[in-house]
């Protein structure tokens, strides 16, 4: 049930770049046309409609000024590429019928571009089941003169309520609480992650207790003339044999009992 959202940033504007073709040549695909559709929430339902429609073989780059005007403000845009047309209106976040892959998955082209250059990752949105937590560590705040650092944390639920939330923001050497910053569901939410007090030998570690999300690393120099944007990956990712999530229930748990706001 992929999605892919296009994605906002300070000093950026983002764009979207959808493929229809498989990327690999060992999985058989579907190689017809799909329809090109835009989802997003508004007064409590989720709102499809198509865009446009996409030949096999072809791409199409769909930047946020396209849609800004098709959603309510502050609306998370969503993408998707489809065999058949979703529902105009629904009460779940409707099931996509698109061509699928296992090694690797579709993804979609999600970027970020500034009036001087832009930075991109290949990446995709699922939705999280609404009972669950994140746990991520960053090495990524970069330092110098005008440098600014910024954590981008999507979420994607399959209903389209509000929920709000905290998300802990602390030192793992220390343990000491260096931010709390409530974010929303649904949502790209942004958090300046500079005047915090970390330096190049401190690694963040965010955590949420309540909602799971994307967390995306965003780096600005001199606002927008040099960008970085890096994701990390879930703790399951790291472990190579074994009980795979077993071994990310026991980091969560562990770290989560270990960070205290008290």
């Amino acid at each position: 049930m992929s999605y892919y959202p296009i994605l906002i940033a300070p000093y950026c504007t983002g764009k979207t770049v959808l493929y229809n073709f498989s990327p690999n040549n060992w999985e058989p695909t579907y190689k017809g046309k799909q329809y090109v559709n835009l989802t997003y929430i508004k007064d409590g339902s989720w709102r499809s409609f198509v865009l446009d429609e996409l030949n096999y073989q072809a791409f199409k780059t769909i930047y946020h000024k396209d849609v800004i005007s098709l959603i309510p403000d502050g609306g998370m845009p969503l993408l998707s590429l489809s065999r058949t047309k979703l529902p105009k209106k629904s009460k779940q976040l409707p099931s996509v019928d698109f061509s699928r892959t296992v090694t690797p998955e579709y993804r979609a082209t999600l970027a970020l571009k500034s009036n001087y250059t832009e930075a991109s990752y290949q990446g995709e949105l699922n939705p999280f089941p609404s009972k669950a937590s994140l746990l991520t560590f960053t090495p990524f705040l970069q330092f110098g003169d005008d440098v600014e650092n910024y954590l981008l944390i999507l979420n994607l639920e399959k209903t389209p309520d509000n929920r709000e939330v905290e998300v802990e923001i602390y030192d793992a050497h220390s343990k000491e609480l260096k931010k709390t910053q409530n974010v929303n569901n649904n949502q790209i939410n942004v958090i300046l992650l500079d005047g915090l007090g970390f330096d190049e030998q401190s690694l963040p570690v965010i955590i949420c207790r309540e909602m799971a999300f994307i967390p995306l690393f965003f780096s600005s120099y001199k606002q927008g003339e040099m960008l970085s944007l890096e994701h990390t990956h879930p703790p399951a990712s790291l472990v190579v044999h074994g009980n795979r999530f077993g071994s990310q229930r026991y980091l969560k748990d562990y770290w989560l009992s270990q960070l205290s706001k008290l």
